[in-house]
Order: C-alpha cells, then structure tokens, then sequence
C-alpha cells in the first residue's frame, strides 16, 4: 500500500515539475512549434513581364496577374518559351498550401510542356480535386502568361 502511494506521489510531481518547465519555457517567448505559423510571403509584383534573351522568351506572371488568387494568395508562374513552344514552368514563391500546391502542379504543368503556345487555347486543362482553387489560378496564370506572348512578342 505504502509503495503505490509513493509511486502516485512521484508521478505527481513529475507531472507538475513538466508542466512548470512548460509553461515557464512558454512565458520566455517560446512557441508550440504546431501552433506557430509562419509569416505569408509577400508576392513582388514588380518584376518585368516579358523578358527575350538568345530567342527564348521568359514570361513571369507575378506583375501580370495581380488578381489572380489560389485558396490563398497568387500564384505566379515563369514560364519560358522557345520557338513558340513551352519548355518549362515554374511555379514561383507563394503562399499555398504545399501539398495542395505539390498536387495541383503535378496535375497541371507537365500538360502545357512541350506545347505550341497557339495550341493551349483549345487545350482543355481541368483542375485537379482536391486543389481546386490552385489548379485553377495556376491554369489562369498560364494562360493569362501565354496570351501575354502572344500580343507583345
């Protein structure tokens, strides 16, 4: 009897002594790293749009597509052209989720590579469930991008 008090007494305070050593820890600034969530990235919106070097063409969506939003925030793309095909996108810095983020371009990019840039407007691209709201930014960002090459090349 003696011995399973003293093994409730010690428990005991092993618990308060954590719980003091955690709430002491939280009282100094430190965070649950759970509970914390990093700052949204700011978006620059500055960067030139349409830049040509050694006949490929770079279009960069951030400052063409301002009103553009995934579930977050925008969602600008790179997108580099040669001989009026699509060599590569690149999804740039922003605020979506990563997985949701991960899922939609995995969906979505490989699709537009290798494309004629006159072609992709009677492509049909769908949006990939479960990311919706991204798929769909990254497609208009895309094709805002495309449309962008077409009318200032």
């Amino acid at each position: 009897m003696m011995k399973s008090i003293s093994k409730c007494c010690l428990v005991l305070a092993l618990a308060m002594a954590s719980e003091c050593a955690f709430a002491q820890a939280n009282s100094q600034g430190a965070r649950n790293p759970r509970r914390q969530r990093p700052a949204a990235y700011v978006i620059p919106t500055d960067a030139p749009i349409l830049t040509k070097k050694s006949g490929t063409y770079v279009i960069n969506t951030s400052g063409l597509c301002k009103d553009v939003k995934g579930y977050k925030d925008l969602v600008p793309v790179e997108i580099t052209i040669k001989s009026d095909k699509i060599v590569n996108i690149e999804v740039l810095r922003n605020n979506e989720g990563p997985k949701y983020m991960a899922s939609a371009s995995k969906g979505i990019l490989d699709k537009y590579i290798g494309m004629k840039v006159k072609k992709v407007r009677n492509a049909k691209v769908d949006a990939v469930a479960g990311a919706t709201f991204t798929s769909n930014a990254l497609i208009q960002n895309i094709n805002s991008g495309l449309n962008y090459y077409l009318e200032n090349k």
